[in-house]
């Protein structure tokens, strides 16, 4: 500081204590103090952010990250580049420090999109993610390919956080052990070509403690998570057990794929029967937002005022934010959402996978046929069942079923699975 800044600022902090007085004036002086610390160790600090440890990396993250999977796209199918970067700088400039992509996102689109907007500098004011797509290598040198297939497409040298993609039962058994993708992972972070290694996670919560104890070189990990999925894939147990191993946790799905952020009226209806009233995404984020373990919250932004308002609902963002009615006001909304009619009782624990037939029982039931019941909106909900899902990475369709009732002895909810498939059938057509 220069001595005309330094006369500047004290006779500043003269006149504030003769303003304020005493006490006031010691806390904002802490205030300052403490912002202006934070801002030296933390990457793009801004105080209208909260930030959160990464686990036993080092390094803290904002609240709020921006994933590129959802970006306003045009009429002939590509990305909205212009749009697209303009959100990303907006997002930064608001304290975000962490930008979420992958090699398989939008079609390689959303890589190329995240080298167009940190070019000219905005590099240096964020980490930055991609993945590892195991479901199209076919051979473990493939593993490099992609990687610098990443590194060029978002034009560094450098992936601070790189991950195993959507790992999953078949994953693991056919590619990533085979493949031996860990020691490959482990490999590049040695070589400084990543910063930290994790992966991102589509199971049950045995298989997500397996994978975790297979190598004590994790650094974070990417699993999904809101207040519909305390018992889905990991569940809540996920991020608690993730964190007591020093794992940095990042969660995604924050929205279910928009469901939490456009609620049905059964839903809103219960989350206001206290007198509360919030934005539908806010509920959500609150939510995770609340859970001590929980390093970020990965948002997808389609447009420039989901960027507002995510940025809005985080500098709010503390650990266990929630008061008790709030807390009530989540149970009554996840109540309407089970008690729609025809809801089937399936927590997604994937207890019945893998199925001989390889039918994806747990997403087919307690993500894509459940918020249909909810939403009504059949596009959406095939848009769920065949766009986003595949048969190497989930599974096949309820119509691949041939009732052979291997699953019925291991479901925890006692369930007639075939029977529920077949009625998933009639009803979607597939």
């Amino acid at each position: 500081m220069d001595r005309r800044n330094f006369l500047k600022r004290s006779t500043a902090t003269l006149v504030a204590g003769t303003l304020l007085g005493p006490k006031v004036f010691a806390d904002e002086t802490m205030k300052q103090i403490t912002d202006e610390g934070l801002a030296r160790n933390i990457l793009n600090y801004n105080p209208c952010m909260q930030y959160r440890p990464m686990g036993h990396t080092g390094i803290n993250v904002s609240a709020l990250g921006f994933g590129m999977l959802r970006l306003p796209m045009l009429a002939n199918g590509n990305v909205d580049s212009d749009q697209s970067v303009a959100m990303v700088h907006r997002a930064i400039e608001g304290g975000v420090n962490y930008i979420d992509t992958a090699r398989v996102y939008l079609g390689g689109q959303s890589e190329e999109v995240v080298g167009k907007a940190l070019a000219g500098g905005w590099r240096d004011k964020v980490y930055v993610t991609s993945k590892s797509p195991w479901w199209i290598m076919e051979r473990p040198e493939d593993f490099e390919k992609f990687f610098d297939e990443s590194r060029r497409a978002i034009g560094t040298d450098i992936i601070d956080f790189y991950h195993i993609h959507l790992i999953m039962h078949r994953a693991w058994k056919e590619k990533i052990l085979p493949y031996r993708l860990i020691e490959k992972m482990e490999r590049l972070k040695s070589q400084g070509k990543i910063r930290f290694m994790g992966f991102s996670f589509h199971d049950n919560l045995y298989l997500f403690k397996k994978i975790i104890e297979a190598s004590q070189s994790w650094d974070f990990c990417l699993i999904q998570h809101n207040y519909l999925d305390y018992e889905y894939e990991s569940g809540v147990l996920g991020p608690k057990y993730a964190a007591a191993n020093g794992m940095g946790v990042a969660i995604m799905k924050p929205v279910r794929t928009g469901l939490l952020a456009n609620l049905p009226v059964s839903m809103r209806e219960a989350l206001a029967s206290t007198g509360l009233h919030k934005p539908d995404a806010e509920w959500a984020l609150d939510y995770l937002w609340d859970i001590p373990e929980i390093s970020i919250t990965v948002s997808g932004m389609g447009s420039m005022k989901d960027v507002e308002s995510n940025l809005e609902y985080a500098s709010k963002a503390k650990p266990n934010m929630l008061t008790p009615d709030e807390r009530k006001a989540l149970g009554n909304a996840i109540h309407a959402y089970r008690s729609a009619p025809g809801h089937i009782d399936c927590t997604g624990c994937y207890q019945c996978i893998p199925c001989p037939h390889n039918v994806a029982i747990g997403y087919i039931f307690a993500y894509v046929y459940n918020n249909y019941l909810v939403h009504g909106n059949k596009d959406r909900a095939m848009a769920d069942y065949t766009v986003a899902m595949s048969p190497i990475q989930r599974g096949a369709p309820a119509s691949a079923c041939v009732r052979c009732g291997q699953c019925l002895a291991k479901c925890p909810q006692q369930l007639d699975i075939p029977d529920l498939l077949a009625q998933v059938k009639r009803v979607l057509g597939k």
